[in-house]
């Protein structure tokens, strides 16, 4: 087993993100296993074992069943909107395409844009699926309204496409709001014969039958933000969007107020807190909040971010991590929001619950090339080790702790838990050697616990160990004091309730 070259960024590989650009929907020779959790920083699959290809959409809750519309979104190949089924916001199953760029009409043809679909469900029962299309005119938007009597059903267009407000618009999305549907858009304007583009940002009324848009409601303008939507949680209307910047990923804004359309516009946008601290929401764009709503009421949040960044655009593709989709519990704490970068998220739809494995890129698979790895801290005694990802040949992203010259090395996570017994478990591998390496969790209220690792070991094994936190955190910690050239590959780092 040989190692790396030595480098001084990190090496990405993405060929497990890869395999999703190879089939588009085609049929799967078998069924996947039953998920138990939302498994971030990888590669989503249907029930048939396809790739999730889901972007830009949205989730709707009809009786006990989730649907989740996005677009097909492969570079090169035409757009379609595909329509996915849920009863637990885990395992998903493909249902049809709803909408294609079939030729059918002039506005639905490969390759003009199709995207950003939203499904609502009128208060009369009928469906409205609200998507972009492309209008011809340099590469922008009008909006396409098209209903079904059933949520699976044809969705029939109203009409041929519409400028909003006698303009063409960027990113919207669609808030209902009681027997009411808003749409929340980035507008464009046009300033003598010089279209000017994402000027402004407007929450605007549907018509009576959600099939066309009344004057805004809300104006800002030069907001600098797109990817809109609106949330109402705890009696506060909540206003998102991410920082303009084409697909890459961002830090995710918000204002807020007790109206619709009532938010300060002299007041800063304030930053979506993040914990642990991420300077562009765990590498992704932001597109919905979803409501989980239990039985008794009770309601937890799942913040909806994507990273089709790496799979459609220009030139080189924007950092963000292995996957399109990434789903991450969103709080409110002390009035404001607080998304959290859980590696796993294990829905309860029963109870409106969220738990999980809190350990932010556990995986490793966060990547910013050129930087360190996304929410850990290293820490390097003398200056010489290398923290780095790579395969070693198994197309696996993982830390590696290595250098050519002798180093120390430490890469440490504090992780906020409530108090109570877990389970730490990572995988390792070892070249052997070192003077010291080990694995510790400490800070957890209870003796340091250390799982010694500078034996030679080959083939990947998995550790686990116990632990009991009082103190409401733990920090976990990767140690390396090493010769020239021995090596530690650490991966799925994972903390759950003992039991």
């Amino acid at each position: 087993m040989s190692l790396p070259n030595r480098t001084k960024h990190l090496t990405t590989l993405a060929a497990a993100a890869a395999l999703a650009l190879t089939g588009g929907l085609a049929p799967s020779a078998r069924a996947a296993e039953p998920l138990s959790h939302l498994a971030n920083d990888t590669v989503w699959k249907d029930t048939d074992d396809r790739p999730i290809l889901a972007q830009g959409g949205n989730v709707l809750k009809v009786g006990g069943t989730y649907y989740w519309v996005g677009q097909t979104l492969v570079s090169g190949q035409p757009k379609a909107v595909n329509l996915y089924s849920s009863t637990d916001l885990e395992n998903w199953t493909f249902e049809k395409a709803i909408l294609k760029q079939d030729g059918s009409e002039p506005y639905l043809t490969y390759p003009l844009w199709l995207g950003r679909p939203q499904l609502v469900q009128r208060p009369d029962g009928t469906f409205v699926l609200v998507a972009e299309v492309n209008n011809g005119d340099r590469n922008r938007n009008q909006i396409l309204f098209a209903t079904s009597d059933t949520v699976d059903g044809t969705y029939t267009p109203t009409g041929a496409p519409q400028e909003v407000n006698g303009n063409t618009t960027g990113d919207h999305s669609v808030f209902v709001d009681g027997d009411k549907a808003y749409l929340v858009y980035v507008g464009d304007h046009l300033k003598g014969d010089q279209k000017q583009f994402n000027q402004t940002l407007n929450v605007a009324p549907l018509t009576d039958d959600w099939t066309g848009v009344k004057p805004a409601v809300y104006t800002e303008w030069y907001a600098h933000k797109e990817a809109p939507a609106v949330l109402k949680a705890n009696g506060t209307y909540y206003l998102f969007g991410s920082g303009l910047d084409y697909w890459n990923a961002t830090p995710t804004s918000y204002r807020a107020s007790g109206t619709l359309g009532g938010w300060d516009k002299s007041v800063a946008w304030k930053q979506v807190t993040t914990s642990p601290a991420s300077g562009n929401s765990f590498g992704t764009q932001f597109e919905q909040i979803i409501p989980v709503v239990g039985r008794d009421g009770t309601t937890s949040y799942l913040y909806n971010g994507d990273r089709y960044s790496q799979f459609y655009g220009k030139g080189d593709p924007a950092p963000g991590g292995v996957g399109q989709n990434a789903w991450y519990p969103l709080t409110f704490e002390g009035g404001g929001p607080v998304l959290h970068g859980w590696t796993d998220v294990d829905v309860d739809t029963e109870t409106g619950t969220l738990s999980g494995n809190r350990v932010a890129n556990g995986r490793f698979d966060q990547d910013v090339v050129g930087t360190r790895i996304p929410q850990w801290n290293t820490t390097k005694a003398n200056g010489a080790a290398q923290v780095q990802e790579s395969s070693l040949g198994d197309s696996r992203r993982q830390l590696t702790l290595w250098d050519d010259a002798p180093y120390t090395s430490w890469v440490s996570q504090e992780v906020s838990l409530p108090d109570g017994t877990y389970e730490l478990s990572f995988d390792y591998r070892s070249s052997g050697g070192q003077t010291s390496a080990y694995v510790e969790v400490k800070g957890h209220g209870g003796t340091a616990a250390k799982v010694h690792l500078n034996a030679r070991q080959d083939a990947w094994t998995t550790k686990k160990v116990t632990f009991t936190v009082s103190t409401g955190k733990a920090n976990l910690g990767v140690w390396a004091d090493s010769p020239a050239g021995k090596w530690l590959n650490i991966d799925n780092v994972a903390v759950w309730p003992a039991g």
